[in-house]
């Protein structure tokens, strides 16, 4: 597997409002376009409609559909998803926070995964989502070859997964984390920031990097994971699903 960018993001604020649409399609026109997307869908599996430009995408944004539920029809709104097959090559989804039967809100959440460029500025993007999406819980990473072995194929930290919708886990410490809403009472602000990791206050909670530069986990994978292991150590011990680093023979 090539290594990728993976940016996932669970989110409890409202995400159907245009506003919000608007603020993030034109998020994906940085870094000279690069990241614009080729085609948009309702369905991450299947795309049939180009993307034509910002204005052109309030159509495909929170489309709302009913289904029967329990004899009753009950409304919800479709997915965003969007694909981009040239550099750089990537592809991801919205899927939009809702209540369920019980009235409790079910998260929704951004998921995207990337090639690697040392064009496109992740951390900005990354950041400009969080404030975007107030995350309960952000993820940034990129994945290199110490941790795309086959001991570590479609576990939940890989795919960018938090788990449960409304009982997330923390499978492990992404190159950046952000932790909002309750998770954000874990993070120990003074303790980190005396260690030397960068961390920022914003919205609901902290944003939160291993180092100072992404192209770390790649150029200098020993690096980083010894860092992310230091990082580790200042939260609660079972904090995060993943207690241990990957070997690097």
């Amino acid at each position: 597997m090539k290594p990728y960018v993976q940016i996932t993001i669970r989110t409890k604020s409202e995400t159907i409002g245009w506003g919000v649409g608007e603020a993030f399609i034109s998020s994906l026109s940085r870094d000279g376009g690069l990241l614009v997307p080729e085609q948009v869908s309702h369905n991450a599996d299947k795309f049939g409609e180009s993307f034509m430009d910002v204005a052109a995408s309030e159509a495909c944004w929170a489309s709302k559909a009913a289904i029967r539920v329990d004899g009753a029809m009950s409304d919800f709104y479709l997915d965003f998803a969007w694909r981009r097959k040239k550099a750089v090559k990537g592809s991801g989804s919205v899927i939009h926070t809702a209540r369920n039967v019980r009235g409790q809100v079910v998260p929704g959440a951004v998921r995207y995964r990337s090639a690697i460029s040392e064009r496109i500025d992740w951390h900005s993007l990354f950041r400009a989502w969080c404030d975007i999406f107030p995350p309960q819980l952000g993820m940034l990473h990129l994945f290199s070859e110490p941790e795309l072995g086959p001991h570590e194929k479609n576990n939940s930290f890989q795919i960018g997964s938090f788990n449960s919708a409304l009982k997330p886990d923390v499978p492990n410490i992404g190159w950046a984390m952000f932790y909002g809403d309750e998770f954000a009472e874990e993070v120990d602000v003074e303790r980190i920031a005396a260690s030397g990791f960068p961390i920022e206050k914003l919205n609901n909670g902290y944003l939160v990097t291993v180092t100072e530069n992404i192209q770390d986990v790649a150029s200098n994978f020993s690096l980083f994971s010894k860092r992310r292991d230091e990082l580790k150590r200042l939260f609660r011990e079972d904090f995060f699903l993943i207690k241990t680093e990957p070997s690097i023979d």
